[in-house]
């Protein structure tokens, strides 16, 4: 992997801890002004509705990690796609399980790879083989 791949994946990891413990620092820091989350229906939101939605969430992440990560370098502009598993309590206590697709388009600016878009997909829990 290389250095660039490296710190890419890195952020990435801040940025999942960040959306799991509702941290508002690290996610102002991390996404763009302009940021934009585009989900599987086409719902869009901007950055100050995004993190308000994370603050706001009624369930808990229990456990978020990366089952897969790829990174590809595009000039300034980079793309980490991957699949990642979650593991919430919701309200009530009940536990849930959530796979989703992503792809995650950084820009690299003075103040190094920050955040644009985010698209995300979800997956069935048990994929078949």
């Amino acid at each position: 992997m290389e250095s660039g791949d490296v710190e890419l994946v890195r952020i990435s990891h801040d940025l999942m801890e960040a959306i799991r413990t509702r941290n508002r620092t690290v996610l102002d820091a991390v996404l763009l002004p302009d940021f934009v989350q585009v989900d599987e229906r086409g719902n869009r939101q901007g950055k100050t509705a995004f993190i308000s939605a994370v603050e706001a969430s009624r369930y808990q992440i229990e456990q978020l990690k990366f089952e897969t990560i790829s990174v590809e370098h595009l000039g300034s502009v980079a793309a980490v796609c991957g699949v990642q598993w979650a593991q919430v309590r919701m309200p009530g206590d009940e536990l849930a399980e959530g796979r989703t697709a992503f792809t995650d388009v950084f820009i690299r600016g003075a103040e190094g790879w920050r955040l644009r878009l985010a698209t995300s997909a979800e997956l069935p829990v048990n994929p078949q083989p």
